[in-house]
């Protein structure tokens, strides 16, 4: 499996072989495989746990592999989409992949008692009760799932008052949507006080990926410096721009 990306191409990076005398990555291929690279001054790509080094056109990108780290904004949306199918007809694309891929009458199966079965196991199960949301002006029974906040009013509204803004696209009015925050809030039984700052860092739009992200880290990490123990931090970005994820 691929670790990193080398820093040296094939040309310069040289090795001292058991027997033989030193001879650079290209060099090697030719004489060995009888290959000649086409990109010699690509940089090579480390694979395996020893760490060797491959010129990149050798190398194939294996299909269907798992994919480490975070996902992109589309790639979370799609998977959110996928695991929103209702259950009848997720029971019927398993169905239809068992139907296709389990053979019914293998022989080396059989040979060791082995008898597979394209229906899926049944179970007993139960429906609990939907729970009763009580709060300070009335009580709320969830449907599908979900209840609405309309008029509700928190038994223990809770106090905000270490908050603030970054604002990277500049926005017309924050103060007015403070202010919509603040009866939101009021309405539903809590305290929320004006931000202790409201900031508008500038990102350039035209520095590449790494460097957008790294600024923004940079803002963060300065106000929680200069604001400690905040509650929460609103911030007003572009995703297309600014291409950070939510969890950074």
């Amino acid at each position: 499996s691929a670790r990193k990306v080398f820093g040296q191409p094939p040309s310069q990076l040289k090795f001292k072989q058991e027997e033989g005398p030193e001879m650079n990555t290209e060099q090697y291929f030719s004489q060995k495989y009888k290959i000649r690279l086409e990109y010699p001054d690509l940089p090579c790509i480390t694979v395996g746990s020893k760490g060797i080094a491959l010129p990149m056109e050798v190398c194939t990108i294996v299909k269907g592999q798992h994919k480490l780290g975070r996902l992109t904004g589309d790639q979370t949306a799609n998977m959110a989409r996928y695991s929103c199918i209702p259950a009848f007809e997720r029971e019927k694309i398993i169905q239809q992949i068992g139907n296709r891929e389990i053979v019914l009458n293998d022989p080396l199966l059989a040979h060791y008692g082995i008898k597979p079965s394209n229906k899926m196991v049944e179970v007993s199960g139960r429906v609990l009760g939907v729970p009763t949301i009580n709060y300070s002006n009335k009580t709320i029974t969830p449907r599908d799932g979900s209840w609405k906040l309309i008029d509700a009013v928190f038994s223990l509204g809770k106090t905000m008052d270490n908050w603030g803004i970054l604002d990277f696209v500049g926005v017309r009015d924050v103060w007015q949507f403070i202010r919509e925050v603040q009866i939101v809030g009021g309405n539903s039984g809590m305290n929320i006080n004006e931000p202790r700052f409201v900031e508008n860092p500038r990102i350039n739009s035209r520095d590449d990926d790494f460097r957008k992200k790294e600024q923004i880290r940079q803002e963060f990490k300065r106000v929680h410096k200069s604001y400690p123990g905040l509650q929460m931090i609103v911030v007003f970005i572009n995703g297309k721009p600014f291409p950070i994820e939510n969890k950074e």
